[in-house]
């Protein structure tokens, strides 16, 4: 079981994005990426598979042949991906939270919290797990460069609740651009094995079974992901938005004791909150996170300035 102490009194000795470079946060962070990274191969077979079978379909409707083998073969992946794969994509979820929460608990001196976690990933399977990651590569990059921007000079805990913060409206972004990149996507794939249906003269029952039957696990993916997507990013918002009003209403210079427990609680609550968010299954890809790395980085960097010139001591 994690120990964690109360936190500094005053400005961290080592603010925290020196502290994440530690080699235990490194091992720490490199163990989720690693969980991250099988839940989004499993994710990512899920997805092509029900891709192809959608583009079957859609070929089949043009040529009306192979119509009940394709609806067969629509049905059947339909179960395996929403049981079986489904599972195993919230197991990797599970894991890669803990371990995250586990780098943010003591990154942040925040208690570990059994009642709402469980107990945390054994030490032996962190380091199997961080073995995975390839040390130099994009992912392994990406860390050691550090999540969390400078904090220096910031009472303790008014840093934590910059860097969730961070954390939360990043994500946040993130989770509504992907689902509006799926949401436009399932829509256009319905409209057009409509199209293709009239073009051909295709009956009602004949589009049924040879467009959306096969287009039936990719449908419910893009329904599954849109929606969760949402879910994720409104308690992200919501979360960032007390961490919001928290830093707009700091003043600079010491905390009284008083304050400082109050705002550690808080950033303990909200920490609950962003452990309960990484448990669900609705994941960003990872050329989307490429694809607005800069600006993204950009925008947050200048966010979290604003917020340390202003509480700095």
């Amino acid at each position: 079981m994690q120990k964690q102490s109360s936190g500094p009194s005053g400005i961290p000795t080592r603010p925290i994005h020196e502290r994440q470079l530690d080699d235990d946060m490194i091992k720490l962070q490199r163990a989720a990426s690693a969980s991250h990274r099988r839940g989004q191969i499993t994710d990512a077979v899920r997805n092509v598979a029900a891709i192809v079978l959608a583009a079957v379909g859609l070929l089949v409707t043009a040529t009306g042949h192979g119509r009940i083998l394709t609806a067969i073969l629509g049905a059947g992946w339909f179960a395996v991906s929403f049981f079986l794969l489904g599972r195993m994509m919230f197991g990797a979820a599970k894991q890669g939270a803990l371990l995250q929460e586990q780098f943010d608990t003591a990154l942040f001196y925040l208690s570990w919290r059994q009642a709402v976690a469980g107990d945390p990933v054994a030490d032996h399977d962190v380091g199997r797990l961080a073995r995975k990651l390839t040390v130099g590569g994009e992912r392994d990059q990406r860390i050691t460069d550090g999540w969390y921007d400078p904090t220096t000079g910031v009472h303790y805990p008014y840093d934590v609740l910059i860097c969730q913060e961070q954390n939360l409206a990043w994500d946040a972004r993130l989770r509504r651009s992907y689902g509006a990149w799926i949401g436009a996507a399932a829509i256009v794939w319905t409209l057009l094995g409509l199209v293709v249906a009239l073009l051909v003269g295709a009956t009602i029952p004949e589009a049924l079974l040879s467009f959306y039957l096969p287009s039936l696990a990719a449908l419910q993916l893009a329904a599954e992901i849109w929606i969760g997507q949402h879910r994720v990013a409104d308690e992200r918002e919501r979360l960032a938005k007390i961490t919001q009003t928290e830093l707009r209403d700091g003043q600079p210079g010491p905390v009284p004791d008083h304050d400082r427990e109050r705002l550690r609680a808080t950033a303990r609550d909200i920490q609950d909150g962003i452990f309960r968010t990484r448990l669900d299954v609705a994941r960003v890809p990872h050329w989307l996170y490429r694809l607005h790395r800069n600006s993204d980085e950009a925008d947050f960097a200048d966010t979290v300035e604003g917020h340390r010139r202003r509480l700095a001591n």
